[in-house]
């Protein structure tokens, strides 16, 4: 019963990790149901809590793209900037591909330690949203 509870609920950042530097315009990735996504903090309350807005239409929880929720830091994986963009934008223009960019993207961020390691190896799924061009 604790165990199925605990799946409900947000994944907690590793105690060993570094107290995540998050901002507004931070975008930040987080997990439940063993799903892990991307939400864009709007506001950091002064109890520490962060007001974001959801970044994907996900696919085991009711949450869409648009969606307010409140987190706190423990709950933050991993973080990207705005400005990382561009390091994305150029990897999708030498590899001619918002999917192949979104993997080497995802490997750099990984190599460079900055990236969380999938939840569980061999079973990730990566979607990308409709309006990217693949």
């Amino acid at each position: 019963m604790v165990e199925h509870l605990r799946a409900q609920l947000l994944e907690e950042r590793s105690k060993t990790a570094a107290q995540p530097n998050v901002h507004p315009g931070t975008f930040v990735k987080v997990c439940m149901r063993g799903e892990r996504f991307w939400c864009r903090v709007k506001h950091v309350r002064p109890d520490t809590s962060l007001f974001a807005v959801v970044d994907n239409d996900l696919v085991k929880s009711q949450w869409k793209c648009g969606d307010e929720i409140t987190l706190q830091y423990k709950h933050v994986l991993e973080t990207t900037e705005p400005a990382d963009e561009l390091t994305f934008r150029s990897l999708e223009a030498r590899l001619g591909s918002a999917a192949d960019a979104a993997i080497a993207w995802r490997n750099l961020r990984r190599a460079s330690g900055v990236a969380v390691a999938p939840a569980r190896l061999g079973m990730t799924m990566y979607l990308l949203p409709p309006s990217v061009n693949v």
